[in-house]
């Protein structure tokens, strides 16, 4: 039996050398609790979209701009477990930021498990 430890990032065919801790939200139907002066009252839901979170080390070959302009690109997280997800969609949320630690970034999309 494989144990996830680590993912793997390729976008639109590139391998990025990510650093350990990459994660991953399918995305879908996410339930909330509504409590009311009785108690629980029920569940609200809405629809979240598929999310990966990961830092990119800054090497001299990975632009801090370019990584900002991904927009509706094939990107693929691979775990060392064997499991992959895809997503053809996937496009750069919040502005990425550039520490000593490397390039940290969220990319939202439709994420499948292949």
């Amino acid at each position: 039996m494989a144990i996830h430890g680590r993912a793997y990032i390729t976008i639109g065919g590139r391998r990025y050398n990510t650093k350990e801790g990459a994660t991953i939200k399918l995305g879908g139907e996410s339930g909330e609790a509504v409590v009311g002066d009785s108690g629980f009252a029920g569940m609200q839901y809405k629809h979240e979209a598929g999310q990966v979170d990961c830092t990119f080390i800054a090497s001299d070959d990975v632009k801090l701009t370019d990584i900002q302009k991904i927009k509706n690109a094939n990107m693929s997280f691979d775990s060392d477990n064997g499991t992959s997800y895809v997503s053809s969609d996937a496009s750069n949320g919040p502005v990425p930021e550039l520490s000593k630690d490397g390039i940290k970034a969220t990319f939202y999309g439709t994420f499948k498990e292949v």
